[in-house]
């Protein structure tokens, strides 16, 4: 067959044929990348599940179980859905403490100090954590922000599963651990609504106190000691207003083991003077002001009780 000369400034027709990459070639290559992408996901996600659920159960000091783990290549991250917190973290091997989510995401690089920061995102309802750990080479730093606790979820802590304490409470923060050993940081805790539901002390009813006003701010002053500037609960008016500060001596070693020293006035109403008796056993018999002054003294996982006079 006679091909057709080609003058010297045109160019073959044959160029602008699809040869291969027709449009069937390419839907069905298309189809095909899309299939390996979806196994390759979800063999990841597969493994990555039976990994967590092993590890994460399989630790003995506080074991965590969840129905299933989303992975997120595109923006790195994954999400354990109701993941379930056992009581045997807070001692209480019978409770445990369900939550809706939790979120583990790349957030962004650290430069300083220099490394990767991350954000854990954990929600339960009305209460919204939000934490941002940042692995460096030598330490690590977390940052609290933007974070609300429904304070009945501390009654997983508790025998009976039911908080002591009521009210939202917020907290930010910042803290510096090396090796594991916290060194450095700032907190601020805070409540406008806190109370104190209605209980049992020691064999005593004990009604719902409302004292609205919580606040409590602590730093850093060396790597061994935390300043507690102020613990201030309850307000002019009060039933209950209480105002501490000292410190918290840190145990490199057991961080449960540091030794807490405060001290502060303490003014109860006469409203609780008069109708909850009970109360003067715990008061020295020659002070019946209502205002004392209170002292605090003991290892965080072992304070002893309040001295008042």
């Amino acid at each position: 067959m006679k091909r057709k000369r080609i003058q010297y400034n045109e160019l073959n027709e044959e160029i602008y044929s699809p040869i291969y990459w027709n449009k069937s070639r390419l839907v069905i290559i298309s189809l095909l990348l899309l299939a390996f992408g979806f196994l390759v996901n979800f063999s990841i996600e597969d493994k990555i599940n039976k990994w967590l659920l092993s590890t994460l159960s399989a630790n003995t000091a506080c074991p965590v179980i969840f129905e299933k783990a989303e992975l997120s290549l595109f923006l790195p991250k994954i999400s354990l859905k109701k993941p379930v917190i056992l009581g045997s973290c807070f001692g209480q091997p019978n409770n445990k403490l369900p939550l809706q989510e939790i979120i583990i995401a790349l957030h962004s690089p650290s430069f300083y100090p220099p490394g990767i920061k991350f954000h854990v995102s954990i929600n339960e309802k009305k209460t919204s954590i939000n934490l941002y750990p940042t692995l460096s080479l030598f330490s690590q730093y977390l940052d609290i922000e933007n974070t609300k606790i429904d304070s009945s979820i501390f009654g997983v802590m508790s025998i009976d599963n039911v908080s002591s304490i009521a009210g939202m409470i917020s907290i930010e923060g910042s803290l510096k651990l090396v090796s594991g050993t916290l060194e450095d940081g700032k907190i601020h805790i805070k409540s406008n609504n806190f109370s104190l539901p209605a209980q049992n002390i020691k064999g005593f009813e004990m009604t719902k106190l409302e004292l609205k006003h919580l606040d409590i701010r602590t730093h850093f002053t060396s790597k061994t000691t935390m300043q507690i500037d102020h613990i201030e609960i309850g307000q002019p008016g009060s039933p209950i207003e209480l105002k501490l500060k000292g410190n918290l001596l840190i145990n490199p070693s057991s961080f449960i083991s540091s030794e807490l020293q405060l001290t502060g006035p303490l003014k109860i109403s006469n409203f609780i003077l008069v109708n909850f008796s009970f109360v003067k056993l715990f008061l020295p018999a020659e002070n019946t002001s209502g205002t004392y002054e209170m002292k605090l003294k003991g290892p965080l996982g072992n304070i002893g009780a309040p001295k008042i006079k």
